[in-house]
């Protein structure tokens, strides 16, 4: 049965794009790709990982020798991927980025290596990402700052941590 073994296929949650066709008489081929893995995160103290196929994989399943962004805080999974899209239609370079933070608010801190880190605003990220970049371009950041970005059109720099 195609349908049965798409589902226990599509149960392991780490492949996407599945396709099952019957060859006839007897064969049948299946082709499958396997997500690409973009952040970590915890849910009841277990490690899990993130797909870009919007799936969370056990990391008891992988053992990944890349360094992935953590993601602490209660979120959605296609809420995190809007937010990364974002970034990424912004250029934003994930290479740099340490860890994630989403607070009750709905509103995400990305911290960088360096410790630097910006908060952004729950709404108009994109305006907030746009300012930050005009201001990188324009200073070189420092380590270990804070760019506060919830207020539209304002920076608010802070040395401390």
């Amino acid at each position: 049965e195609k349908e049965i073994l798409y589902n226990n296929l599509n149960n392991l949650k780490f492949l996407e794009n599945i396709s099952i066709k019957k060859v006839y008489p007897s064969s049948i081929n299946v082709s499958a790709n396997k997500t690409k893995f973009i952040a970590t995160t915890y849910v009841n103290q277990k490690k899990y990982y993130i797909g870009e196929n919007g799936k969370l994989t056990s990391a008891k399943e992988f053992f990944l020798e890349n360094e992935l962004p953590i993601i602490f805080g209660k979120f959605n999974i296609t809420e995190y991927l809007i937010f990364i899209n974002i970034l990424k239609k912004q250029g934003i370079n994930f290479d740099k980025i340490n860890k994630f933070y989403f607070h009750k608010n709905k509103r995400w801190d990305i911290y960088f290596e360096n410790n630097i880190l910006i908060k952004l605003p729950d709404k108009n990220i994109n305006d907030a990402i746009k300012l930050y970049k005009q201001f990188k371009s324009k200073k070189k950041l420092q380590a270990n700052i804070i760019l506060d970005l919830r207020i539209p059109n304002r920076i608010i720099l802070k040395n401390e941590w």
